[in-house]
């Protein structure tokens, strides 16, 4: 028992500093890749698809991290759910450093706050979750 605790606890440490310290070997190389002065890597373009905090970001796609390693934005490969949002495949998607979402490309037309956003369309959020702003069907 106790060694199955101490395995566990090695895995959950080790996927900590994998989320935390990203490294430029997730870039494409020559792809322009900048760093923050604490040495963190800020932005590149993928050079596979890569998935972080539940969102499958797509391969040669800009992806754009804060100083603190979580993601900012990036584009994305598969569809992506937020609550009762949906994100469009292959679009760019953004995040407050909260990991709170940002905005989007709509995948299908939603009602929030009693107002209907219309799939394809933008939508944006303030970082208290309350709609800042989405399209309207026409």
């Amino acid at each position: 028992m106790r060694y199955a605790i101490i395995v566990l606890s090695m895995l959950l440490i080790a996927e900590i500093g994998i989320c935390q310290d990203i490294d430029q070997s997730i870039c494409n190389p020559g792809s322009g890749t900048s760093f923050y002065p604490n040495g963190r890597l800020r932005t590149c373009a993928l050079k596979d698809d890569f998935e972080i905090n539940g969102v499958n970001c797509n391969q040669y796609g800009p992806i754009t991290f804060y100083d603190t390693g979580t993601l900012k934005s990036c584009v994305t490969r598969d569809y992506f759910k937020y609550d009762a949002v949906t994100c469009n495949q292959y679009g760019q998607v953004s995040f407050y450093a909260t990991g709170k979402l940002d905005t989007c490309l709509l995948f299908e037309s939603v009602v929030i706050e009693d107002k209907t956003c219309a799939e394809f369309e933008p939508i944006s959020f303030f970082e208290d979750g309350k709609l800042k702003s989405c399209g309207t069907p026409h």
